[in-house]
């Protein structure tokens, strides 16, 4: 083959996968607003759907408001977009239990979807969306409320 067309073909290549890997990077402003819960898995068990109705989430720059069964809990968070997927480093700074427990999960938006996972009593974070059993993650899927 030509050196030439080589040469074209492999910088063809790269631009194509920094395009792509742009695609995936989560926008900020993406997650402002608020979500109400579609899905839940916790280690591996589906969270009741009736749970799941009396929830939302409302994002804003820094900080996650949590509503639901529990009480309001206020987060603080920071995300780091040059990891694919994002990752979110959270912690608990008001609610009725566990200010300061920090932790820190993935997360991704796809128009008015959100996904999210973590492990709640910190660690390591999932490389994936997934609560399998055993995991300790917790996974939620979220549209945004209108």
């Amino acid at each position: 083959m030509n050196p030439k067309f080589l040469l074209a073909l492999g910088v063809l290549l790269v631009a194509v996968a920094a395009i792509r890997s742009e695609d995936n990077k989560l926008d900020p402003a993406k997650l402002i607003g608020t979500w109400i819960y579609v899905s839940g898995e916790k280690n591996g068990e589906k969270v009741n759907e009736a749970n799941l109705k009396d929830g939302s989430v409302t994002i804003a720059k820094d900080k996650i408001t949590l509503k639901g069964e529990q009480g309001e809990f206020i987060l603080k968070y920071k995300l780091n977009t040059a990891k694919s997927p994002c990752t979110i480093a959270m912690e608990i700074v008001d609610g009725p239990a566990g200010q300061g427990s920090m932790t820190e999960g993935i997360i991704a938006v796809q128009g008015d979807t959100l996904k999210i996972c973590y492990p709640p009593m910190g660690g390591t974070p999932p490389k994936e969306f997934a609560a399998k059993k055993d995991s300790g993650l917790h996974y939620f899927g979220l549209k945004r409320k209108k």
